[in-house]
């Protein structure tokens, strides 16, 4: 996939100005996107995890340490994707502690302690 290929395509999953994203389509956009920029996936195989690394900063080292090898377009759209991922945990994060906060409020005010 090229560069140019990669920005049509999220402008139509997401509009122009990226306003219509939502961690929900977002997710579902990354499980749709990754095996196209892959190329190494199709429905239906399995999947198997050969990940030498031993821990997760050895492993992002090795993604780096990959994507200074890869051509400018799939350098720029893996960058691309890995920083959306974080975006949307980071989000996912905020939220999710927000709602224990909010649930731990109601089960406090509802006498079944």
């Amino acid at each position: 996939m090229t560069l140019p290929e990669f920005r049509n395509l999220v402008r139509q999953e997401f509009g122009g100005d990226l306003r219509y994203m939502t961690p929900a389509n977002v997710r579902d956009f990354l499980d749709r996107i990754h095996p196209q920029v892959d190329g190494s996936f199709t429905p239906g195989d399995r999947i198997y995890l050969n990940e030498p690394e031993g821990s997760y900063e050895a492993i992002v080292r090795d993604f780096l340490r990959q994507v200074l090898e890869m051509s400018s377009d799939q350098a720029a759209i893996r960058l691309w994707l890995y920083s959306l991922e974080m975006a949307v945990a980071g989000v996912s994060e905020i939220e999710a502690e927000k709602f224990q906060r909010l649930f731990a409020e109601l089960g406090a005010g509802d006498g079944m302690d």
